[in-house]
């Protein structure tokens, strides 16, 4: 009997999704307190809600066109994302990094670094969530006034 419980918990555990941990940093960032923000999200989380989530954490107004890639460096640029890949479609990627660029005219260039620690979903915890955050949001656009 408590064999058999062990099994169904078991197949449970390998049943629960994936949890990635990203944290979103500058790649160029040479400020004296440097900025990142750490998340945690199911593996199924797409690029376009990824987008949406870094909007809302730092606080822009999510007015302009956007675009992931995957390269060695941040001026490499291999490959273009499609913004319905999930990250689990992306994940593993050895010798790459993902990169996001929001508005094209003033290029906020962020870089994407997954975690190697594996995680599996917490039932008690709504996803993303943000885990972690170092340094002030930037201004999205200063030097105007409101």
């Amino acid at each position: 009997m408590a064999k058999d419980i062990t099994n169904r918990v078991e197949l449970n555990m390998e049943e629960r999704m994936k949890i990635y941990t990203l944290t979103i940093s500058f790649p160029y960032d040479e400020d004296e307190e440097p900025w990142s923000r750490t998340i945690e999200v199911k593996e199924t989380f797409t690029l376009k809600q990824l987008h949406n989530y870094v909007q809302k954490i730092i606080d822009f107004d999510n007015d302009h066109l956007y675009e992931f890639y995957i390269g060695r460096t941040p001026r490499n640029r291999a490959q273009i994302v499609p913004k319905r890949a999930k990250l689990n479609e992306i994940y593993p990627m050895t010798g790459y990094k993902l990169y996001y660029l929001f508005d094209f005219g003033d290029c906020w260039l962020f870089q994407i670094k997954k975690s190697r620690k594996k995680k599996t979903e917490d039932n008690q915890k709504k996803y993303p969530i943000l885990i972690e955050s170092k340094g002030e949001n930037p201004e999205q656009y200063s030097g105007f006034e409101e």
